[in-house]
């Protein structure tokens, strides 16, 4: 069989894709070869890694692909678990488990993850906390985006309402779930149409992986909810 010649830019950076994509999984590395070849050639990388990804998800397994994100699921929910170390600050008053059985579940698997009390200056405020981890952002006309379900972002709007308590979505993309590359606290009030946007993202919501960071933000958020009432 006579080798192909004069490969075009758009064919290579193809057959990386194929290759990024032949164990199932996309690396950091895969990725930013793929990054750095399509820049090269003025091609969308970010186009070439969401559709790696998407054949990588198609290859795994349906048990597999469920494992491997319950698995970062629960890494990230125990990160920020780590977070609330401090006991002079910090209660953890409950941490939902998604426990079910031949699709029988208890209804408070639907309730966000982590319920907190935080010391705040002379008192002490309780909130929820809905971790989401996710491999990356997803790619829109103008900006990244995350999006929830509807279904899911109307039932914790509801759970605030009826338990009078202000619910966060603590959501981390990239690497695994104890090592992600960005976490943000964003309020319900912050989805519009169930997205936010990337850059709104990064400018208000993010924070570092770490207790300080975590608990200088939730101070800050509390101050602007009291200040506004």
């Amino acid at each position: 069989m006579k080798a192909k010649q004069n490969i075009s830019p758009e064919e290579t950076l193809d057959w990386l894709v194929s290759l990024a994509t032949a164990d199932g999984c996309i690396t950091e590395s895969e990725q930013a070869i793929i990054h750095e070849f399509a820049a090269g050639y003025n091609l969308d990388g970010d186009a070439a890694i969401a559709r790696a990804n998407a054949i990588a998800g198609d290859m795994r397994p349906e048990v597999e692909k469920i494992d491997y994100r319950s698995r970062n699921g629960l890494l990230f929910e125990k990160l920020m678990v780590s977070f609330l170390a401090d006991k002079s600050r910090f209660k953890l008053l409950s941490w939902t488990g998604d426990k079910y059985v031949n699709g029988i579940y208890d209804n408070t698997n639907l309730d966000p993850d982590l319920h907190i009390s935080q010391h705040i200056d002379s008192f002490d405020v309780d909130y929820y906390i809905e971790c989401k981890w996710h491999h990356f952002w997803q790619k829109g006309e103008n900006d990244y985006f995350y999006e929830m379900r509807p279904y899911q972002l109307d039932r914790y709007r509801r759970f605030q309402r009826s338990n009078k308590r202000k619910v966060l979505v603590a959501y981390a993309y990239g690497r695994t779930g104890d090592n992600p590359r960005g976490i943000y606290l964003i309020p319900l009030y912050a989805f519009h149409n169930c997205r936010i946007t990337k850059s709104i993202a990064d400018a208000k919501y993010r924070i570092q992986a770490n207790a300080d960071s975590f608990t200088a933000y939730m101070e800050r958020y509390f101050e602007a909810v009291f200040n506004n009432k």
